[in-house]
């Protein structure tokens, strides 16, 4: 299968390709309204045209759109156990296994979506809700519910029972709820409050950027309702991921099968300490650069997955 590349023009070939990841992403979710709920600007109708093969009124955009998304997590573009990576997916696994309630602040650029995005694919009973600055508090509610393969209700009230009974049944079910930094304050006072419904009953992981917890420490400050609720469910502390390190950038590019150290070291300076353009990076240096190392001589004795984020769990839980 070619290798696509961001910069492209989307040929037949390549649409088919696209199409093919797109099914396999669409598989893993319980029905393509939630599957199109955690895909950013792709509706449920194009999803619909993209499966049919109604191509003519798609543009070149929005395949690249659609590929960005689904494209490369199918086969194309391989995953890496960066340190951000690996405490995600242990605390993912620990709030699901455990009915545990977690607050995480990262910096932009770390993968705590594509890496929320993978755990979904893989794990069962995952709902995966993304934020928008857009959202007002019905249409918050409604993406809630579709991620959840719920019909969204009149009021407000009805869908947060619907959606905390209708979650609550299932086995070891996980919320996580992506970007949440992103919600205006009335939206993120409804959010609060469904999150607390489901605490102590279902695992619930709340991720956003460093704006996120200053704003939950003032709803606490202030008592607004909720908010220290929730925060006592957190432990009353957030963990904190910052900086992508060097090592990180190394893995991704080894991963994605380029091994020229030279290389490595121009893209880790140039990523500037975030993993969302690494994608288009590494693929035109890979189209230009011979790999030189041979994997089987890289890392022989590297630090095991648990070794590394245990590091970053004893260095990065902040009260």
């Amino acid at each position: 299968m070619n290798t696509l590349k961001i910069s492209d023009h989307m040929t037949h070939e390549h649409k088919l390709q696209v199409k093919d990841a797109l099914m396999r992403y669409i598989s893993s979710f319980d029905t393509q309204a939630e599957a199109a709920a955690s895909l950013h600007g792709i509706s449920q109708a194009t999803i619909s045209q993209v499966k049919n093969e109604n191509w003519e009124l798609l543009s070149n955009k929005l395949w690249l759109q659609i590929a960005r998304q689904v494209g490369f997590y199918c086969g194309e573009w391989h995953p890496a156990d960066t340190s951000a990576s690996l405490l995600l997916r242990i605390l993912f696994a620990d709030a699901q296994h455990y009915a545990m309630s977690y607050g995480i602040t990262m910096s932009t650029g770390l993968g705590k979506t594509f890496t929320a995005k993978q755990y979904k694919r893989e794990q069962e009973n995952v709902i995966y809700i993304p934020c928008r600055e857009a959202h007002n508090r019905r249409s918050f509610m409604n993406l809630v519910m579709e991620t959840a393969g719920l019909s969204p209700a009149d009021l407000i009230p009805d869908m947060i029972n619907s959606f905390t009974t209708s979650v609550s049944a299932r086995e070891q079910p996980l919320v996580i709820i992506d970007d949440a930094h992103k919600l205006k304050d009335r939206v993120l006072q409804l959010m609060v409050a469904l999150a607390n419904t489901l605490t102590g009953t279902v695992g619930v992981v709340i991720m956003g950027n460093e704006e996120l917890r200053p704003r939950i420490m003032e709803g606490v400050l202030i008592q607004k309702t909720g908010y220290e609720r929730l925060y006592n469910a957190f432990g009353k502390r957030f963990i904190t991921l910052t900086g992508l390190s060097p090592r990180d950038v190394e893995l991704v590019c080894k991963a994605n099968s380029l091994f020229d150290e030279a290389t490595v070291r121009d893209i880790a300076e140039a990523c500037g300490g975030s993993l969302h353009g690494i994608p288009e990076i590494v693929q035109k240096k890979r189209n230009h650069t011979e790999n030189t190392t041979p994997r089987d001589s890289v890392d022989i004795n590297p630090p095991s997955p648990l070794e590394r984020a245990g590091v970053r769990l004893n260095n990065n839980i902040a009260a």
